[in-house]
């Protein structure tokens, strides 16, 4: 069991990428913007929406009467907390980012559509000391000939990526491709220090919490909106009882913060998760080794 503790990546960490900052025309302060334009304001790098006609002057990053806050800007999407609306780019979605505190040493790929994601760090100097290409291409139904002709292709929509080398000042490439011409896409990127907690035992449990509406009209039938749903997991942990406290202090700390869960290593149990912890319980069982359970609620 580890958990990533997010680092937040802004315009100190933030050096380039290839998806471009142009959703709308930047907001000017002379320009008068009728119900319904929306413009960006890259200091924020959101977009905003005009609530009324005759809109002149008003700051969209301070005044709430005259505009709505839509949203991060396509490029920044992937740093917003919301997985379920990505940032994407054709054929490739690139990101240098300068780790200047040697504060990152994993990322997490969450709600990717692509065929491979790479992660490569260099260090101040110019030395390459991690480069690593995962494929997002499923092959664990490929058993053998007749289902490597006929099982149905599926692709990972998250990976990450361990054991990177912390180095200060060192620069983070990320590139996440796709066949040229398609559209790559990326939910989030989180990247920060990997902390470890225990072992994640046997008795561990997955699921989703749907926000879709099913409704019943006067005649029987369903009405069925469909909503974003969020993965859910109920973590039981082993770790070390002279731990406990550190791994309370650590979990305190991070309350009503998102943060990434990795179960296992293994993307086959489906234990990585970037989203809150609702409660947690650590119980004290034996001088060398207790039990505990972490209940994980994912981010939609």
């Amino acid at each position: 069991m580890k958990i990533i503790k997010p680092i937040t990546v802004n315009d100190t960490i933030f050096d380039a990428s290839n998806v471009p900052e142009d959703d709308y025309d930047v907001w000017a302060s002379g320009t008068t913007y009728a119900t319904g334009n929306k413009v960006i304001v890259l200091s924020t790098h959101a977009i905003y929406e005009s609530a009324g006609d005759g809109n002149t002057g008003n700051d969209p990053t301070t005044d709430t009467v005259n505009w709505f806050t839509i949203g991060a800007t396509n490029r920044w999407k992937a740093f917003d907390k919301k997985i379920s609306d990505p940032t994407t780019n054709t054929t490739s979605i690139t990101y240098t980012l300068q780790d200047a505190a040697s504060s990152i040493t994993a990322v997490s790929f969450f709600g990717l559509v692509g065929s491979s994601v790479n992660v490569t760090v260099t260090t101040d100097a110019g030395d390459e000391v991690y480069n690593v290409t995962k494929s997002l291409i499923e092959t664990s139904e490929v058993t053998d000939w007749y289902s490597y002709f006929f099982s149905e292709s599926t692709r990972k929509t998250e990976v990450t990526f361990l054991s990177i080398p912390p180095y200060n000042n060192a620069e983070v490439d990320i590139t996440i491709t796709t066949p040229t011409g398609l559209t790559a896409k990326v939910g989030q990127i989180v990247l920060g220090n990997l902390t470890p907690f225990g072992i994640t035992t046997y008795g561990t449990s997955i699921g989703i919490e749907d926000y879709s509406r099913k409704e019943v009209d006067a005649f029987g039938n369903f009405v069925v909106t469909e909503r974003a749903f969020s993965n859910t997991a109920d973590f039981n942990i082993k770790y070390l009882t002279s731990d406990a406290r550190r791994i309370q202090n650590t979990l305190a700390s991070l309350r009503a913060k998102p943060i990434v869960f990795i179960g296992s290593d293994d993307t086959a149990y489906g234990l990585t998760l970037y989203g809150f912890y609702k409660r947690f319980d650590l119980t004290l069982q034996t001088p060398s080794y207790s039990f505990g359970s972490i209940e994980v609620e994912g981010l939609t």
